[in-house]
């Protein structure tokens, strides 16, 4: 075919545009630049806090699946209209939910204990997401030493959060914690250890797009500057992971990167 596409996901494009070097591009194809596999985000998670709602207990209840209590609170940190938050860059959203569980706290031996922990308890969650910031010491490359079941070589990670996202984490656990307080929520745990990247499985940014051929792999249409028939269009070419998942943004590049293939290919140029 006259074009290549690669979809594979943002790490497996990478691992194969790295497998497929040559004596033109000895550090993988189309990496003149040095940046492929360099700039690897994911999302930032773990902060956030959980309680109770007391105000609840008795009310009728309804189970999974038919029950409706997932929720998202936007960013509402260094928003583009709002003001600074001085203590990091960026911002995160909320995802929670919520659930009836046994009172396990109950007091009571015997009898009186068996029937007080059926008495449901209603718990509530917020956990955050947030903007892993871009840098160029966390990356992906190949591992010579080890491969898959077809004999390619995999990737090795080299990647950890830094002082911002750690800022951000704990701002998530403390702003979830006070709108759990204010919602009349009691025994309230905050959390404020981070998971570790890959966990959130939003990972981006390892063929990232720039003007500067020299400083990025893709274009703006997600068109390798090296060798125009070449188009990464999944999460590969992100500059940034924002706080939302990746998925209808990869969706509206793609579909922009297409249009402009198509534009392409009727003037002979690729």
């Amino acid at each position: 075919g006259r074009v290549v596409a690669l979809c594979a996901q943002s790490l497996e494009s990478v691992r194969i545009l790295f497998n497929s070097a040559n004596r033109q591009y000895p550090n993988g194809l189309a990496n003149s630049s040095g940046v492929l596999g360099h700039y690897l985000m994911d999302h930032i998670s773990g902060g956030g806090a959980s309680g109770e709602l007391p105000q609840l207990t008795g009310k009728p209840t309804l189970n999974s699946p038919n029950r409706p209590d997932g929720i998202y609170v936007i960013r509402f940190r260094n928003t583009h209209n709002g003001s600074r938050f001085g203590k990091f860059l960026r911002g995160y959203g909320f995802q929670g939910g919520g659930g009836v569980k046994f009172n396990l706290d109950a007091p009571g031996f015997g009898e009186s204990f068996k029937k007080a922990i059926q008495d449901p308890v209603v718990s509530v969650s917020l956990g955050g997401f947030g903007e892993c910031l871009a840098s160029w010491d966390n990356y992906a490359e190949i591992n010579p030493n080890v491969v898959d079941t077809y004999g390619i070589p995999v990737l090795n990670f080299h990647m950890k959060y830094g002082e911002n996202e750690y800022a951000m984490l704990k701002d998530m656990a403390e702003s979830a914690a006070e709108m759990l307080e204010t919602t009349g929520a009691k025994n309230i745990h905050l959390s404020e250890r981070a998971d570790g990247p890959g966990w959130a499985i939003h990972e981006v940014g390892v063929a990232r797009m720039g003007d500067n051929p020299r400083a990025s792999v893709l274009n703006q249409f997600q068109q390798s500057h090296d060798v125009r028939n070449i188009f990464v269009l999944d999460g590969a070419g992100f500059t940034s992971t924002a706080c939302q998942n990746p998925t209808l943004t990869i969706m509206a590049l793609c579909v922009r990167s297409c249009d402009h293939l198509m534009q392409e290919l009727k003037r002979g140029n690729v």
